[in-house]
Order: structure tokens, then sequence, then C-alpha cells
């Protein structure tokens, strides 16, 4: 069964995606721009963002990616840098795999309006 490209719940809905990496932000655009996942590949930004980009592709008519400053106290910045400091605490051992999922349940509820945040 092929698994369809969604990055939303809704087939026409705007989707921003804010970064505080200006590279990244460059990285989506180009790809964009290209049409392809390659730029996502030789910036080597995180193992997945290939993938992530193939699955932006086919929406980018619809996808907006801005540039935020980071560490200014904007809420979805802050709870992105919490959970990779989790996952970065976590792959490390420095913290409980329980202690982990349940901060990242934490993170999750305190996003407005946002879907569920679950730990994999």
């Amino acid at each position: 069964m092929k698994q369809r490209s969604r990055p939303c719940a809704q087939d026409d809905a705007q989707v921003v995606v804010l970064s505080d990496s200006k590279q990244a932000v460059t990285c989506l655009h180009t790809g964009f721009t290209e049409g392809s996942p390659d730029p996502a590949h030789r910036a080597l930004l995180f193992p997945e963002s290939g993938s992530l980009l193939e699955r932006l592709l086919p929406h980018a008519g619809r996808v907006d990616v801005r540039w935020l400053k980071g560490h200014i106290g904007h809420e979805l910045n802050e709870t992105a840098d919490t959970l990779a400091t989790l996952a970065l605490r976590r792959a490390t051992g420095r913290i409980a795999e329980r202690t982990a999922r349940r901060a990242i349940d934490d993170a999750g509820r305190k996003l407005p309006n946002a879907p569920t945040v679950t730990a994999a």
C-alpha cells in the first residue's frame, strides 16, 4: 500500500514552515525552485531533511517557508528547541526514555491548536 504524502489534514490548506536556521530556509527554497530534494541531501541539515523535502515537494505551491529568529520567546520555536534538547539527551542516554516521553507529551500539550505530539 502506497503511503500518501500529506503534510496536514486538509489537502488545500496553506502550510507554514518556521525555522530558526537560515541554511534550512535557503535549502527548502532551493529545493522548491529546483523541484528536487537534492539541496537537502547536499546541505546535510539533518538525516531526514531529504525525505522531508521530498514529502513537501508535491505541495510546494502551498508551503510558505519562513525564517524565525531563535531564542526570542516564540512559542513554537521554544517548543522545538525543547524537543530537540530532549531528543539529544535521550539519544546520549542522559535522560530515561520514560522521562523523555513524559516531557515530550507535556511540550506537545502546551502548543496552541496543534495536533498531539507523541514520542516515537
